[in-house]
């Protein structure tokens, strides 16, 4: 299933022997999937809230691209720093973000939308300094954070519809 989301994105991971293995690239990948682990919870916390099938499908979404991330992470032997608890970030700037994103969400539905604003926004620029940063080698991670770029871009409009 996630080969076949890879290849619909035409990315095909690099082996270990064929990638850059640059540590900041290690760095960015680590940060970018605890970020879609950050969308997915914070998205699933509003759709129990506010019900809203915007944050459902947009969850379902943020799913595929940490699988997505995770593919490329493993061809690399890199460890995925997820924890499985619901909520709960290893990145500590993740952490606080993820319980002020809460806080501002659980007031209305309104604010729940524009926490999706947020979300894809600061999507949109980590992956856009994660692009500019990425060795040329690592071909695979450009199409893959190019894809993600789209996607983001494609969240951000569906949550300023709800806004309008």
């Amino acid at each position: 299933e996630i080969d076949k989301q890879l290849e619909d994105h035409g990315i095909t991971p690099l082996s270990y022997a064929e990638a850059s293995n640059n540590q900041s690239t290690a760095t960015d990948l680590a940060y970018l999937i605890e970020e879609e682990k950050l969308a997915h919870d914070v998205y699933q916390a509003m759709y129990d809230k506010w019900g809203s099938r915007v944050f459902s499908k947009i969850k379902e979404s943020e799913t595929s691209h940490g699988n997505m991330v995770l593919a490329i992470m493993d061809s690399r032997g890199l460890e995925d720093p997820r924890t499985d608890e619901f909520g709960k970030f290893v990145n500590q700037d993740l952490q606080k973000l993820y319980d002020n994103l809460i806080t501002q969400g659980n007031q209305s539905a309104k604010d729940a939308f524009k926490v999706g604003v947020v979300i894809e926004e600061t999507d949109v620029t980590d992956l856009n300094k994660a692009l500019i940063n990425i060795d040329p080698k690592d071909s695979d991670i450009k199409t893959l954070l190019e894809s993600l770029i789209y996607a983001s871009e494609n969240h951000l409009r569906a949550f300023k519809r709800q806004l309008s």
